[in-house]
């Protein structure tokens, strides 16, 4: 009986040894090199290998990445055109990321060796640690890119028309562009994109002119996207609710 603890200590031993001896066999080395080569760098092994933790009902925080976003979000809620959004299933509240709980941060943070090392995607960490200070289990992030063709007719058509004749043609596509992304890690849940467009001739292409419509098109295209966001809020939840 005696020499049964004495013989599980050197099964024990023997077993670890020969976990260390593979660890530090050739074998062992090579394998470790495979997994470090299989991505080209760290920040893409750790995007790839993100995970998704929101909990559901899930807090979702609002984030638009632009002035323009910002403004048609905030006339949207005024309106109470946001209400179907907030009354989506599994869905527990929507929070405002504000500007007066963002960080501070001049683009460093504290690295694994305590020194300060660089933000290599300051939207996203920036955006997920105002997020994670509300305790929102996911972001919304929202953007416009907007891109403008500016053209005459006619150029004779003006000087035979005495002026008389809108001459100015310009055509204005607006992108409404939404990632919905995991607070804690990173994980992108689902991406999705509306255009809008809008051909507009004027006497003169002006800057009040063209602000004006970029702003019809604004609308149309974050309307678009909102309408089919339900859809793939249902594809998030039934892949990840549990």
């Amino acid at each position: 009986m005696k020499s049964t603890p004495l013989f599980l200590f050197l099964a024990a031993s023997m077993l670890l040894s020969g976990c260390a001896s593979y660890v530090n066999s050739p074998a062992g080395r090579a394998y470790a090199d495979s997994r470090r080569e299989a991505f080209s760098h760290p920040l893409i092994a750790r995007a790839y290998n993100a995970k998704p933790t929101a909990h559901f009902p899930a807090t979702v925080a609002l984030a638009p990445q632009d002035h323009a976003a910002t403004q048609e979000l905030r006339a949207l809620d005024a309106t109470n055109k946001l209400d179907a959004l907030k009354s989506l299933p599994k869905l527990g509240r929507i929070v405002n990321l504000s500007s007066l709980v963002f960080s501070d941060t001049d683009g460093e943070i504290p690295g694994r060796d305590g020194k300060p090392a660089p933000i290599w995607n300051k939207s996203d960490v920036l955006l997920r640690e105002t997020a994670a200070r509300l305790h929102a289990d996911m972001v919304l992030l929202l953007k416009f890119e907007t891109s403008i063709t500016n053209g005459k007719v006619f150029r004779p058509l003006g000087t035979l028309s005495l002026g008389l004749f809108p001459n100015d043609r310009s055509e204005i596509i607006t992108t409404a562009l939404a990632a919905v992304v995991d607070t804690r890690t990173g994980y992108v849940y689902g991406t999705a994109e509306r255009s809008a467009g809008r051909t507009c001739h004027a006497m003169t292409w002006d800057d009040e002119t063209s602000n004006r419509a970029t702003r019809r098109t604004q609308s149309d295209a974050m309307a678009k996207l909102l309408g089919e966001f339900p859809a793939l809020w249902d594809g998030i939840v039934a892949k990840h609710a549990r």
